[in-house]
């Protein structure tokens, strides 16, 4: 937190990006072919992969780069698994020396719409994607002996939460808890853990659960300015290499994270503490005009009940 060691450096070392046919996940990989790393990509949509592969190959370095994308669900522990063997072949069996795990899609809605199954299946997009790669990758890793690191991408919302995130909040915290028990287990194997905490990216994925998200949660999220996937990898890329914990990509992330810190290893005492300052003032406020919106939002919500039935 004081003084600053050597910068971890991703070229000749071989990448495994989940989500990475787009948003923060492509952009993060390419990133690392600039930087002249080998990168794999995982996604379920292989038009996607094959398109984000064509980007990538326009960044390569050198002739050397193994640049490859695979197409595997990574919600599991056997499609993980699978993902994980494919990626590796190329490399003589090796495992990936970093996992960026990038994987996750939101659905906002209210929670008296959900049901069993969709609250599965929205845990298993938001903590499942990650967590299953991160089980087979340490393994592996833990296996053969690689000192690697391991990426996770929770949320700012995994800081907080508010209306319309009921089943996607529960899964962005449920990343940070696993993310302080490996960064502490993960001291036994010499395997780094970050966790990185954006807020709202512009990306396809964005643009898509707008279409669903409740018109409250828009009218709190009007004045969230967003960041680009580009801008969201840079930060990722760059706390890694500094050896950060938690990375945050904005001033409000860095807010919520010294204010939300626990006893997790801090980014810096000094300016931590400045950040926690303002969150300890303005953090009560905008809670109470976030609150203040839900509230002004109750007839239009019992018309929104009306419409879909769920009363009468």
């Amino acid at each position: 937190m004081f003084f600053s060691s050597k910068k971890w450096d991703p070229r000749g070392r071989h990448c495994f990006v989940t989500g990475g046919s787009s948003g923060a996940g492509l952009a993060l990989a390419v990133l690392l072919v600039k930087r002249g790393a080998h990168v794999s990509i995982v996604a379920r949509n292989e038009e996607r992969l094959q398109a984000a592969l064509v980007e990538l190959e326009k960044h390569r370095q050198s002739s050397e780069q193994i640049i490859k994308s695979y197409s595997f669900a990574v919600n599991s522990e056997a499609g993980s698994t699978a993902a994980l063997q494919a990626a590796s072949e190329p490399h003589g069996g090796r495992c990936p020396d970093a996992f960026f795990l990038c994987a996750g899609t939101s659905r906002p809605s209210f929670w008296i719409e959900q049901n069993e199954a969709l609250m599965r299946s929205d845990l298993d997009a938001s903590y499942g994607a990650q967590a299953f790669t991160a089980l087979v990758a340490s393994k592996e890793m833990v296996k053969q002996g690689v000192k690697g690191k391991l990426v996770f991408v929770s949320s700012v919302l995994g800081y907080f939460s508010i209306v319309g995130y009921s089943t996607y909040s529960p899964g962005k915290f449920a990343l940070r808890g696993l993310a302080e028990s490996l960064q502490s287990e993960f001291l036994l194997y010499g395997i780094d853990v970050h966790i990185a905490f954006p807020g709202t990216i512009y990306s396809p994925g964005y643009e898509a659960e707008n279409k669903v998200k409740p018109k409250v949660t828009l009218k709190i999220e009007e004045t969230d300015s967003g960041s680009t996937p580009e801008y969201v990898a840079e930060c990722i890329l760059k706390g890694v290499q500094k050896g950060r914990f938690h990375i945050t990509v904005d001033f409000i992330g860095n807010v919520f994270r010294a204010s939300t810190a626990g006893s997790s290893p801090r980014n810096s005492y000094i300016t931590d503490l400045f950040y926690a300052l303002v969150g300890y003032v303005a953090l009560p406020i905008w809670r109470n005009s976030v609150d203040s919106t839900v509230r002004a939002h109750r007839q239009e919500h019992q018309e929104y009940l009306k419409q879909k039935g769920i009363i009468g």
